[in-house]
């Protein structure tokens, strides 16, 4: 039996050849034969999966492809999808400042959702502004049409340090309520354990901790359910 798996296209664009290398020796030490379905687009990806029997999805697609074809949450990485709230240079560094300003964010997406339950939290109001991508939220706030806004840690970690110094950190979470997930169709569950199994180990091994390392993967833990990702919504009043 084949598995076809789809990985999430912001990690398949920066890091292909090492998610063949992960889908190669997944299929190897499982004895499971996996192909990777290659997908640099979200359209892509979202159209496979009606198809796909394997995921790597972000917690939000990670629910997606749960409630739509029921498939199980399999093995979670110690590289937490985390917010960082930046502000342009020119704002104060107190979180409190927020209070009644605008926000830029992207719409439907996990980041997003922290950054809202940490303000929430705090009793910080704002003003939620919504842009199509990550870019358009950083870009957004050198070009003053917001104070502040939400990003991924990973994305922020990216640029160099001569385009970060228009901006600054005034919070990076460490929540840890979900990372990318391994996800898998409810018709193949029977391979759960021997997936997991291998992942676990990956680390031990070094083929596999290289692999890791060029995926900024330090481990894999089991998850065996997404409330943590079901219950900030419910925080957040979001249904999806």
């Amino acid at each position: 039996m084949l598995l076809k798996m789809a990985v999430c296209p912001h990690d398949v664009t920066k890091k292909s050849i090492y998610w063949i290398n992960f889908v190669v020796y997944l299929s190897k030490k499982t004895g499971i034969p996996i192909r990777q379905e290659y997908c640099l687009d979200f359209d892509c990806y979202y159209k496979s999966f009606s198809n796909v029997d394997m995921t790597y999805s972000n917690p939000m697609d990670a629910l997606k492809i749960h409630k739509e074809r029921g498939f199980i949450p399999v093995a979670g990485n110690t590289n937490y999808d985390e917010v960082v709230i930046l502000a342009h240079k020119d704002r104060s560094d107190a979180l409190e400042d927020i209070n009644g300003n605008k926000v830029l964010m992207v719409k439907n997406q996990f980041a997003s959702y922290l950054g809202q339950k940490i303000l929430m939290e705090k009793g910080i109001n704002f003003i939620p502004e919504f842009k199509s991508s990550w870019q358009e939220v950083v870009n957004g706030i050198i070009k003053g049409e917001a104070p502040y806004g939400f990003v991924y840690k990973d994305f922020w970690e990216d640029f160099s340090d001569k385009f970060k110094e228009n901006l600054k950190v005034i919070y990076e979470s460490d929540e840890r309520l979900s990372s990318h997930l391994i996800m898998l169709s409810p018709e193949h569950k029977r391979y759960k354990d021997v997936i997991l199994s291998a992942l676990l180990k990956m680390h031990e091994d070094p083929e596999g901790r290289d692999i890791m390392s060029k995926l900024n993967i330090a481990e894999w833990y089991p998850v065996n359910s997404l409330e943590n990702i079901e219950t900030l919504l419910k925080d957040l009043k979001i249904n999806v």
